[in-house]
């Protein structure tokens, strides 16, 4: 769905203009999951842990980033999740429990915060949502400013594992302003894309796709 430019304005399409992503390290992610098929199901990636380690130019971070789950058609301008969206956040959260992730960044639309919620939930950490304004020009696409906001955001977290659930015209955007080496297209009827960017120095990104939930 693709806001207009205003947070108070309707939806236009399914396309979302936002303005908002225990225990072991992933050591092993970044050069692991390069070999593995970018079509591994949750069950496989489950026990994965973050990667870790530093770089001539800092900390390697790890960037969790999934689209919102499935989501009802009413209300336009802001629907919950369905039973399956719900379904689907809750093996989100069973997926990343042992992943490390230290902080949780949404839009501020419903069905992201609800995503988040049960990994969040599990983990006592907040949910913090990053509205995320739209191009006065081009209102179905985010505002650079508000994906380098987010951006600074997941800086913060240096080292660390950072959770972000955003939208399908949000999370190659902020793929691209990390330094992603392959930007996806997310199409309007999947949900069940996780992308692992492994932010190993300024600008210069790893990006692995995985599947997760039913």
């Amino acid at each position: 769905m693709a806001l207009k430019h205003s947070f108070s304005k309707k939806f236009v399409g399914d396309k979302i203009l936002i303005s908002t992503l225990t225990r072991g390290r992933w050591s092993w992610l970044a050069p692991a999951l390069l070999l593995v098929s970018t079509c591994v199901c949750a069950g496989q990636a489950a026990d994965a842990k973050p990667a870790q380690g530093d770089t001539g130019a800092g900390k390697v971070t790890t960037v969790f980033l999934v689209r919102h789950a499935e989501r009802a058609t009413e209300p336009a301008q802001d629907p919950a999740l369905t039973e399956a969206g719900v379904a689907r956040a809750e093996a989100l959260a069973r997926l990343l429990s042992g992943a490390g992730v230290k902080a949780v960044y949404t839009s501020q639309f419903a069905r992201t915060k609800q995503t988040a919620e049960p990994l969040a939930k599990l983990l006592g950490v907040p949910v913090n949502p990053v509205p995320l304004a739209v191009k006065p020009d081009k209102p179905r696409e985010v505002s650079e400013q508000s994906i380098r906001e987010l951006k600074s955001k997941i800086e913060g977290h240096a080292g660390e594992a950072v959770l972000v659930v955003g939208h399908t015209n949000s999370i190659p955007d902020l793929i691209r302003e990390l330094g992603g080496d392959v930007v996806p297209n997310i199409p309007e009827d999947k949900f069940d894309n996780l992308f692992v960017v492994t932010v190993y120095a300024p600008g210069r990104a790893k990006v692995v796709q995985l599947k997760y939930g039913s």
